[in-house]
Formats: structure tokens, sequence, C-alpha cells
């Protein structure tokens, strides 16, 4: 049976929390894919006796199809159902993990991962627009928070799991160790997830379709190859950024748009929208590069690197599954405030370099935990439950962008200004961050100033009307 939006947030039945499960699973399997393959490339390399130029396409060609392949896979979700497209997304998560795990071929592994990027694609889409029609204001802040725990998780022990296993029974199991676990979320999913789509059947465009993988893939391939390949990254941004604008005139005149982009008129969404962009760049940014570091300068091994970085990734998961509990005794707004500030602090505490570089990090981990839950569910609260598809499509998209702007924004810096350039890019980021942390006491300040000088207007129109 089909359930509207309408009837699924409606429904009280504890189901809806159950079938959280094989959702958050399929969200943890494909944290791990994006992750895990980092430590374990030195040695998948090595065994194939691979160029290190496949290795980049092996780890990039997973987020460049995720990210260009997430509004068409959210369209067919609001067409065909949800839960059918999320069954065949983690039905690719098994089959394409298991042949990448018994492939001995680069160009073989590279088709595999993209499409687990697809595959991923087809997850993401469908569980974040799913919460954001079976759940409704608070729940739906609770239900992101275990959306952003379950993808901390994956992103926090990733890199440790996929060190360990190259260590132990070989890197292949960075693969097959992912089978079982997309199995069991077919399985559960099958039983206890209900099926939900758009309550109007979504209009194909081509014309859109093309203009959209053209803009995101553009954009997501420059911003990842910004630092290796500046030319063809350059020409690139220029392609996605004219099929953007193509896009989105075309999406104006149409009646049933791919993506209503009147959405980003709405003042509070576009916030929500920009503080996940800037959480998201300065959090990847602070991965990359501390990363990066340790290796450099303090000559530690992959899997003791993915050690260093765990408190972020932990307190993204803690925090993030936690926060909507403060939303009991303080607004969104305040809490979203202190978060991007704890953020800043933690960046500022790495530009300084004074030693307790895993305290820095729980502080990054902990705001971007928080900016990450709270901004996602509010940009469902300013739009209609019809446009859950397209919204969840928006929010994933943003979370992609936001990774590539930062790591090649600050990547870039750090490189291109010398020895001081890693410092120099952490105090830029937490510069950043303070700006964003001003957005909403700066809108309530203007609030109250604009209040202030209507005051004399309003009292010389109630004298008049006496």
């Amino acid at each position: 049976m089909t359930l509207s939006s309408t009837e699924t947030s409606a429904g009280l039945s504890p189901k809806r929390w159950l079938a959280l499960i094989p959702m958050l699973l399929g969200v943890l399997i494909g944290s791990l894919s994006l992750s895990s393959i980092i430590t374990a490339l030195p040695a998948l390399l090595s065994e194939l006796r691979l160029d290190a130029s496949v290795g980049v396409w092996i780890i990039d060609i997973y987020p460049l199809t995720l990210g260009v392949t997430l509004v068409l896979a959210a369209r067919a979700g609001d067409h065909w159902g949800r839960k059918r497209i999320m069954l065949l997304g983690l039905g690719g998560f098994a089959v394409f993990n298991l042949l990448a795990g018994l492939s001995s071929a680069g160009a073989v592994l590279i088709a595999l991962r993209m499409l687990l990027g697809v595959s991923e694609a087809m997850v993401i889409s469908s569980v974040v627009a799913t919460i954001g029609s079976q759940f409704h204001a608070r729940e739906r802040v609770l239900a992101y928070g275990f959306w952003t725990a379950a993808f901390g998780a994956g992103s926090a022990f990733g890199p440790v799991l996929g060190g360990l296993l190259t260590e132990g029974p070989g890197w292949r199991w960075v693969f097959l160790g992912c089978v079982p676990l997309a199995a069991l979320a077919v399985l559960t999913a099958l039983w206890i997830v209900p099926e939900s789509r758009a309550p109007v059947t979504p209009h194909w465009d081509p014309p859109s379709i093309v203009s959209s993988v053209l803009a995101i893939g553009g954009l997501v391939y420059a911003l990842q190859h910004a630092l290796s390949e500046p030319v063809l990254a350059a020409v690139l941004a220029v392609v996605g950024l004219a099929s953007g604008v193509l896009f989105v005139r075309r999406q104006k005149t149409l009646s049933n748009p791919l993506i209503d982009v009147e959405i980003f008129r709405i003042r509070e969404f576009s916030i929500a929208y920009t503080h996940i962009l800037v959480a998201t760049g300065t959090t990847a940014a602070t991965l990359y590069l501390v990363g990066l570091q340790v290796q450099a300068y303090q000559g530690l091994s992959p899997a003791a690197s993915g050690l260093v970085l765990l408190p972020l990734a932990a307190m993204t998961g803690i925090i993030g599954a936690t926060v909507p509990l403060a939303l009991k005794r303080w607004s969104r707004k305040r809490i979203t405030t202190l978060a991007l500030t704890v953020a800043m602090l933690g960046q500022l505490w790495l530009a300084s370099g004074i030693p307790g570089i895993p305290i820095a990090l729980g502080l990054i981990g902990a705001g971007f935990g928080a900016v990450g839950t709270l901004a996602a569910a509010a940009l469902f609260d300013y739009t209609t439950p019809a446009q859950a598809g397209q919204v969840g499509a928006v929010q994933e998209v943003s979370f992609a962008l936001g990774n590539g702007i930062g790591v090649a924004v600050f990547g870039t810096i750090a490189l291109a200004t010398g020895p001081g350039g890693y410092s120099l890019a952490m105090l830029l980021a937490g510069i950043v961050l303070a700006a964003a942390a001003l957005t909403y006491p700066l809108q309530s300040f203007n609030r109250a100033l604009a209040l202030k000088r209507a005051l004399p207007f309003r009292r010389a129109l109630r004298r008049r009307g006496r």
C-alpha cells in the first residue's frame, strides 16, 4: 500500500521509528564505502600494480556519481516510490561491493565504484525524502539526528576499519564486508519500511535532466580536481555554472519543475542551506588537511591518522543524535548559532598550533553534528510535504558541494601559501564560521532596529485615529 506524505506524517505507529533501522543502515554502509577506501587504497594499488592516477579515480568517482545522480534518484523516488528506489540502491550495495571485492582490474573497480555511487544516491535521496514526508516538527529533527549519527559513525570508523581490514584479512574485505550489511538492510526494509511517493506524478523534462547533470557533475569534478588539474577544473567549472544558470531558467518556466527553485526565495530556507554549505565545507577541509598534516609532519600511518581524526567524526554522531533534546529548552536558531561558534573555536585552536588536536577536532565535530541535524531538518520546515523529494535532493547536493568547495578552497590556500598555509587555512575557516554564526543575531538586530524605526509612525497613526 502506498502512503501519502500526509498520512505518514500524521500516523502515530511506532513502525515509523523501526523503519529507520534499515534506512540508517543504508546511510552507514554508504558512509563506510566513502571513507574506508582511503586507508585501504595504498595496499590495493600495490597488490594490483595500479598507477596512482587510477587510485584517484577509484576514490573520486564515488562522490562524483553520487552528486550527479542525486536529483534524478529523488525524482525516481517521487515517481515510482521511495521504498522501491531505496531497495534498488541497497541491492546495488550488495551486488557491486561483492563484485568489487572479487575484481582485480583497475577499470572494473572504477566502474563498480561509479555504480556504488549511483546506489548511494538512490539510498540517500530516498531516506532523506522518506524522513521528510513521514516525520514532522521535532520528530523530524530527532530522525535527522539519527541520520547524522549514522553518517558520523561511518565517517569515524571508516578510515580505521579500512586500515584494520587491510592489515588483517586484506583490502578486499573493505568491499566484501558491506555485502552482509546490505543484505540485512534489504530484508528489514522489505518488512518495515512503508512506501511513499509524491502526491502528484512528476514530469520528466530531458533539458532539465541534462543541464542538472552537467551543472552538478561539472562543479563537483572541478572542486575535486582544482588542485591537481587546475585548467580542466576551471573549464568544467564554467560549464557547470553555465549549465546551472540554464537549469534555473528552465525550472522557472515549468509547471512541474525538476527542482522548484523558488524555494530559495524563502529566507529561512536559504539561511539553513548556507549553514550546511559552510559547516560541511570547513569540516571536510579540516579532515583533509589535518590528515595530511599528521602524516607529513608526525609520520603517522594511515590507520593511525584515522584514529587521530576519530574525535571529529565521533562527536558528529554523538551531538547529531542528542541535539534534538536541547530543543526542549532552546530555539533552533540559538543552538545553531552556538554550534557554529563552537566549531569556530575548534578551527582557531588548530590555527594557533596549541597542543590538543583531538579536543579541537571534537569541537568541530560537535558543531557540525548540531548544524547538520538542525539545518537539514529546517529545510523541510519551510517547504511542503509534496516537495520532500526535491528538498531531499537539494539537501544532499549541498553536502556534496560543501565538501568539494571546502577541500578545494582551503586546500588550495594551505598548499599555495607555504609553511604557514595550514594555519592560515584553519584561521580562514574559523572566520567563515564566525560570519555564519552571526547570521541569526544580525537578523534579530535588524528586526529590532526596523521595529524601533517604525514605532514613531505607528504612534502618529494612532494619534490620527483618535
